[in-house]
């Protein structure tokens, strides 16, 4: 009996529930959920806070782009067809159409990464990649010389110099170029040359320039269209009328008032 009650206070021993265990388990993912939403909420406040600045939700911009591989400009991406999820995209030959839906793609997000990302272009420090197109990585052969993958600016259609984002003194910053900003009225050429011929890298083609002068006379002339001319202003106002009629008001009046006490 001592046997049988030994084995059986082992066996009630080894059933206990390990609570101390679960608990700690608990905890462990209580806080691995919570700071998994306290990090999503803080990575969307700052999504929509970076979209509180131009351009802005319903804004209307348009940038001209080309695609620049190892010496020569490449075909447009397929405007005709090319997807539209944020607002950020091209329905014109050359163009890259910044009308933001959201604040995920507007303000300091509406970068040249959302619109590669948009049309399926792959861009990056090391990597440029049209669809169906050529995989050019960073260091591949380009002219008898490893290529890089360089973004070259231009302030608007009459700028032939432009500015690149590669580092060099005097010029604008290294960054990735998929954080290069978008911008209304500039364009852009993406690039894949070798090093030493990065500040020769032209301005887009002259289809582009069309097209980009176009939309933007266009543009003008809509905000013009809508902002009220100051001339029909004072017309509405007639200050003519009021003397005129202050003036018959008080003859008529001063005359019934002396015909009244002139009387017998």
């Amino acid at each position: 009996m001592a046997r049988a009650a030994g084995i059986g206070g082992g066996r009630i021993h080894r059933r206990q529930t390990p609570w101390g265990y679960y608990g700690i388990i608990a905890l462990i993912v209580i806080l691995g959920v919570v700071t998994t939403y306290a990090s999503r909420q803080r990575r969307i406040s700052q999504i929509n806070g970076a979209g509180t600045v131009a351009p802005t939700v319903g804004t209307v911009w348009q940038e001209g782009y080309a695609v620049y591989e190892c010496g020569k400009f490449v075909n447009a991406l397929n405007w005709k067809n090319a997807p539209n999820p944020q607002g950020i995209t091209t329905s014109t030959e050359g163009i890259i159409n910044i009308d933001p839906k959201v604040k995920a793609a507007a303000g300091h997000n509406a970068t040249l990464g959302k619109f590669a990302g948009a049309v399926g272009m792959t861009l990056n420090a090391a990597e440029l990649q049209l669809p169906g197109g050529h995989r050019y990585l960073d260091g591949n052969a380009c002219e008898g010389s490893p290529g890089h993958v360089f973004v070259k600016e231009f302030a608007d259609t009459a700028d032939t110099v432009g500015s690149l984002y590669n580092g060099a003194k005097g010029q604008l910053p290294k960054l990735d170029p998929a954080l290069v900003p978008l911008k209304n009225g500039a364009m852009v050429v993406i690039a894949f040359v070798p090093a030493q011929d990065a500040v020769k890298i032209p301005p887009p083609p002259s289809y582009v320039i069309t097209n980009l002068t176009k939309l933007v006379s266009q543009q003008a002339a809509a905000s013009s269209s809508t902002t009220p001319s100051a001339a029909t202003t004072p017309s509405t106002a007639a200050p003519a009328t009021t003397p005129s009629t202050a003036a018959a008001t008080t003859a008529t009046t001063a005359k019934a008032t002396t015909s009244s006490t002139a009387g017998p």
